[in-house]
């Protein structure tokens, strides 16, 4: 493993109401949410953001096309520090599951995330959909239900939440993987999410003996390198390196992942 990079649902339906339920559905949602994003993506043919992640920058180029009648973004592999990796689960892929979203999916009313009143969709079977399956990148994780909260102004998600199993020496430990998605900002017609933070409950679990062990080595090397040499490097990879010491502790501890986007460019092609 390369380490890196259902809120109280009752209790909302209970002082929503049944009016307000019965008033939406999960295909009404689906159907606004793409409508919406069609409209703001006019005139948008590809965008590329560059995003800091745990130290490191990574560049994701998106690029437009036609689905089953709709238009969506396809991301690129990203760069990171000169290196590639498949692109992790974002804002986009919802886009891409299109339709199938409604199929999938059973609406729970409202609540709020931070100060954003949302829609509840509770995608009730995500297997086969590949949607969430790499918010714990270079990782084995099959997600199997899900959330979606959507913003009822824009029909942007403000948050995921994914619950499945990752497959390790013959075992499934269960995961559960949180995505919020804040700082909304325009952007020629996009609305980007500027930070985002997701949180993986019970990576810990999956860390392997072998893993530990190369760990512990590099710990070792650090010590034995001269102090300015290993003070950058210790500074460059202080967040990997306390969360990852946290979770060699503590199955439970989470894991973290702050994206923060730094640049925005649309409409100017990939750069080799």
């Amino acid at each position: 493993m390369t380490v890196r990079c259902i809120g109280p649902v009752v209790a909302a339906l209970t002082m929503i109401g049944h009016g307000d339920v019965a008033a939406q559905s999960a295909s009404d949602l689906v159907l606004a949410m793409l409508e919406a994003h069609e409209a703001r993506i006019e005139g948008v043919e590809n965008y590329t953001l560059v995003q800091a992640v745990m130290g490191f920058e990574t560049e994701t180029y998106f690029e437009k096309e036609t689905s089953e009648g709709r238009s969506l973004f396809r991301a690129s592999l990203v760069g990171i520090d000169g290196q590639q990796s498949s692109p992790a689960t974002g804002a986009e892929d919802v886009y891409a599951l299109g339709e199938d979203l409604a199929r999938r999916s059973e609406y729970r009313g409202r609540e709020h995330v931070g100060e954003h009143e949302v829609h509840i969709l509770e995608i009730t079977d995500l297997r086969g959909t590949g949607f969430g399956s790499n918010m714990a990148q270079d990782s084995e994780f099959e997600p199997v239900r899900g959330s979606v909260f959507l913003d009822v102004q824009t029909y942007v998600p403000r948050r995921f939440v994914f619950e499945g199993e990752m497959n390790r020496s013959g075992s499934a430990i269960p995961l559960t993987a949180t995505m919020e998605m804040g700082e909304y900002r325009e952007v020629q017609g996009l609305l980007i999410p500027h930070r985002t933070v997701t949180t993986i409950e019970g990576l810990a679990a999956a860390i392997n003996p072998e893993v530990k062990a190369q760990f512990e080595q590099m710990q070792r090397e650090l010590e034995a390198l001269p102090p300015q040499q290993r003070a950058i490097i210790i500074e460059l990879m202080a967040e990997q390196m306390e969360q990852f010491e946290a979770m060699m502790a503590d199955d439970s501890a989470p894991m973290v992942v702050e994206v923060l986007v730094t640049d925005v460019r649309v409409n100017e092609g990939g750069r080799n």
